[in-house]
């Protein structure tokens, strides 16, 4: 038998309570982070991928440094130690706010019961590194290493969450990811099943994509969203960029290209060709 504490996680994915929190915490956060060049900064559309994850190495690594100095550096680094706990406290304000431009974009209930957990967690760590800080700051150390301590513990769980939205839940990863097309020609429907100036979502070999006739050229993207999965074909398409429905990035339908976040990853585009009277598509060599 293995042991795993990934059932108590997926408790949290039951808890309804957390609801109406998590719904005033995403719309909070949308009202204010519009669509946009600093939405796509706090996205990570120009890192290719979301940069809450990367934000938390340095944040965890420099108080995890002071927990160590604690235990194992003696009286002289006691000043270090402070020194770190601050540095994480600093660099805990970028990832915080990255995180929340991830959670507002959260559209599922049970990812976002445990991305409030995860939140709200993160909230207690920082009061109390806050607090632990503060205290070694006035020369009463081992309150202060007693305060880091606990927050070092606390931490580690609200870790373990965020792994498990990644790894568990498939927040922030790209949606496409396992979506192969053939690299033969695929007949997916007439020619007179795809009008001009119309989205239309098509079947090739158990993946969906989005067909859009214009001015006698056929464009096919992969029809779910790489950032959260949203369905192309309900989009608004202006010129040859299509819009996603639910968090409104936008892709050059030549090409799949990011024309605007809080996508991280380019959308798969094939080629489409009529023959016989049929659309068919394949993946691009």
């Amino acid at each position: 038998m293995t042991l795993s504490i990934r059932p108590m996680a997926e408790k949290l994915e039951q808890l309804h309570a957390l609801d109406p929190i998590g719904k005033i915490i995403g719309g909070t956060v949308r009202s204010v982070l519009k669509p946009g060049a600093f939405k796509d900064l706090l996205s990570g559309t120009w890192l290719g991928h979301p940069v809450h994850p990367a934000l938390t190495d340095p944040t965890i690594g420099f108080w995890m440094g002071a927990t160590a100095l604690d235990f194992l550096g003696g009286k002289r680094f006691r000043p270090a130690a402070q020194r770190l706990i601050g540095l994480g406290i600093l660099s805990a304000l970028p990832t915080a706010v990255t995180g929340l431009s991830e959670f507002a974009d959260i559209s599922s209930d049970r990812p976002r019961r445990v991305a409030t957990i995860h939140g709200l967690g993160n909230v207690g760590v920082l009061a109390l590194y806050v607090a632990s800080w503060r205290a070694r700051r006035k020369g009463h150390h081992f309150r202060g290493v007693a305060l880091s301590t606990a927050a070092t513990g606390l931490v580690s769980g609200t870790a373990y969450l965020g792994g498990h939205l990644s790894f568990g839940l498939g927040i922030g990863v790209n949606q496409t990811a396992f979506q192969e097309a053939s690299g033969e020609w695929v007949s997916v429907l007439t020619e007179d099943e795809l009008p001009q100036g119309k989205p239309v979502l098509a079947e090739a070999e158990n993946v969906l994509v989005m067909l859009y006739r214009k001015d006698g050229r056929i464009y096919a993207l992969a029809n779910r969203c790489s950032h959260q999965g949203g369905p192309l074909n309900e989009g608004d398409v202006e010129g040859t960029v299509v819009e996603c429905p639910w968090h409104a990035s936008r892709f050059e339908l030549s090409d799949g290209s990011i024309v605007r976040g809080p996508a991280t990853t380019p959308q798969p585009a094939y080629d489409a060709r009529i023959s016989g009277g049929r659309v068919e598509v394949r993946r691009r060599p």
